[in-house]
């Protein structure tokens, strides 16, 4: 809720008139002084317990969602000056997310709507500011028509005009980041001009290459491409950076790279079966904390798929095949990311991977191969 106390009024007025300046703006130049090492990014959903700040540069807390008019919804725990001020003594610095999957028509109803657009961004910022975080995570997921896109630009200018002004009273960098799609289809939608403008870096979802929406098992995030794929595309993390580096020309060292704690099952009896026949079974629930639980506990086996550097899961009955990162491939994902000089990496979401020891084993090993980066003198 937005507040209108003394305090916050004179803000507010200032973002009004900044937004309306930004709104009519050619260009924003990215911050010089924005945040420039490598990053280690996770994003928090709902109400994590236990939450291990050691492990991160920075934390994106998900998700401020809005209802067609501009007014932000109650959220599950956003935002939480409190969580933001822990995090801040732990020397991680704190995003409010925006948005996320399914949002994408409230955010294009905002954007048409010009009371809606200042009534949000006058909004969103307010919370930034009174909850004390160090910036934003946009999800619009994802703009892919002409009007969403001028809608999308539109909306990342003012935000990145009202974040610089609050950076300037606070005498600190604020920051802008977004998550954006694996699909160049999608991709393709967002100019590489605008993102190095206004972004301080892009977290590429790298992953969801494979689930109900493919006829064939595939791996849900695959560093490498798979000869077994069926048909010519085959997707990878891989392959999706490299297009983002050579045929949109993004520096690497704006890009993170996407890292999910969760799998995706199929109906079928091995990798890449095909899943048109497939029967219907009720499939686990794919968090690494539960495939975990599978693997030691219930006679499940694990799979080495050498080519992608990725692992599967296959139930004792062979009725279920998963495709997920475990810590070895996270490990190598990780150390594959630093060599090519990417930003750093991310994780959805922090919880996923928690065991009943409190600890986070890949996370943990993606961690360590980060750490290795500097160990090697980079």
């Amino acid at each position: 809720m937005l507040r209108t106390d003394r305090n916050l009024l004179p803000l507010t007025i200032a973002v009004v008139l900044l937004a309306g300046v930004a709104a009519s703006s050619t260009s924003i130049a990215r911050p010089a002084d924005g945040e420039e090492g490598k990053v280690f990014v996770g994003y928090l959903y709902g109400r994590p317990q236990g939450i291990d700040f050691s492990l991160y540069t920075h934390l994106c807390h998900a998700f401020v969602t809005a209802d067609a008019d501009g007014r932000i919804r109650p959220s599950r725990g956003v935002p939480d000056a409190d969580l933001a001020r822990q995090a801040h003594e732990a020397g991680v610095k704190m995003f409010i997310s925006l948005g996320g999957w399914g949002w994408d028509e409230q955010f294009a109803a905002i954007m048409t709507d010009p009371e809606a657009e200042d009534r949000y961004i006058v909004s969103v910022l307010a919370l930034v500011d009174e909850s004390d975080y160090d910036g934003i995570d946009l999800d619009w997921e994802y703009p892919d028509t002409e009007q969403e896109v001028e809608g999308f630009e539109r909306l990342v200018r003012r935000l990145r005009a009202g974040l610089d002004a609050i950076g300037e009273r606070k005498e600190r960098p604020m920051l802008l980041t977004m998550a954006a799609s694996s699909n160049p289809g999608t991709l393709r939608w967002l100019r590489t001009e605008f993102l190095l403008e206004t972004m301080d870096w892009v977290n590429v979802m790298t992953y969801d290459y494979a689930g109900p929406w493919t006829n064939y098992a595939g791996h849900n995030a695959p560093l490498f491409s798979s000869s077994k794929v069926p048909g010519r595309n085959r997707p990878s993390t891989e392959a999706t950076m490299r297009y983002l580096i050579e045929e949109r020309g993004i520096p690497a060292d704006r890009l993170a790279v996407g890292i999910p704690l969760y799998g995706r099952g199929f109906a079928v009896s091995e990798p890449y079966a095909s899943t048109e026949d497939a029967p219907e079974l009720r499939i686990p629930q794919g968090n690494y904390t539960n495939l975990h639980r599978l693997l030691n506990e219930e006679g499940w086996t694990r799979l080495w798929d050498d080519e992608i550097k990725a692992p599967w899961l296959l139930a004792p009955d062979r009725s279920i095949v998963f495709g997920y990162d475990d810590a070895e491939s996270v490990a190598i994902k990780t150390e594959w990311a630093m060599k090519q000089g990417f930003r750093g990496v991310f994780f959805w979401q922090v919880a996923a991977d928690r065991l009943p020891d409190g600890s986070h084993p890949l996370q943990e090993a993606a961690r360590e191969a980060w750490e290795g980066d500097d160990l090697q003198g980079r």
